[in-house]
């Protein structure tokens, strides 16, 4: 009688057809207070190694789940490319609106940007460099204008932080406002982020219209 042929061993490893966007759009599907990595296992009935293998750790792939819904609000968004002013503010604006649609768990990621969040800013840089801005200072516009945004945004999600700081400050200034009038009467005039976004970007573009004209 013939011998029965032994089962083949079991392969030790990823399984099959796990991998970086099943596993972000499982993650996208989970409350970012409640994510880990082995939620997402469980729900793909998979190893936790095995998810880690494909997107690193938990804040990488909160990271990867953020960049992705930020992609999806931010493919709608259309920056002029022959008004480079506009484009600045249409930008940032964008920008900030997305982030703060995503919540307080937008301000964790400091990776880089996935080419969907990316988008918006080629475009700026478009309009920058087509009105006459050199591609160098393109970019370092680029990148102050993302410090701009994220801070406006930081201020708008983190009250709890902002609103303490604010309050040992006027506590300081209220006790020394002798000493510091001036300072006391600028602390009288309170201002939303926003507010302060758009004040910051009339002196960024009336600096690059400066540049523009040297």
């Amino acid at each position: 009688m013939a011998q029965a042929a032994e089962p083949a061993p079991r392969r030790i490893g990823r399984p099959p057809r796990l991998s970086r966007d099943r596993i972000v759009q499982v993650a996208s599907e989970i409350d970012p207070a409640d994510l880990t990595l082995t939620a997402v296992a469980d729900r793909l009935g998979a190893a936790r190694n095995a998810v880690a293998y494909h997107v690193g750790s938990r804040e990488d792939l909160l990271a990867l789940v953020i960049e992705r819904r930020l992609a999806t609000r931010l493919a709608d968004l259309h920056v002029p490319l022959d008004d480079w002013r506009a484009a600045v503010r249409t930008a940032s604006h964008g920008m900030l609106d997305a982030l703060l649609e995503e919540g307080p768990a937008a301000l964790a990621v400091t990776r880089a940007p996935l080419p969907g969040v990316i988008g918006p800013s080629e475009d700026l840089l478009k309009a920058l460099t087509k009105a006459g801005f050199t591609t160098h200072d393109a970019g370092r516009t680029l990148g102050m204008l993302a410090e701009l945004v994220y801070a406006a945004a930081r201020n708008s999600l983190d009250a709890g932080a902002a609103s303490t700081t604010a309050a040992a400050l006027v506590e300081v200034i209220e006790s020394r406002a002798d000493a510091y009038p001036t300072f006391a009467e600028a602390l009288d005039q309170r201002w939303e982020p926003r507010e302060q976004l758009n004040f910051s970007l009339n002196v960024v573009i009336l600096g690059l219209e400066r540049v523009l004209d040297d």
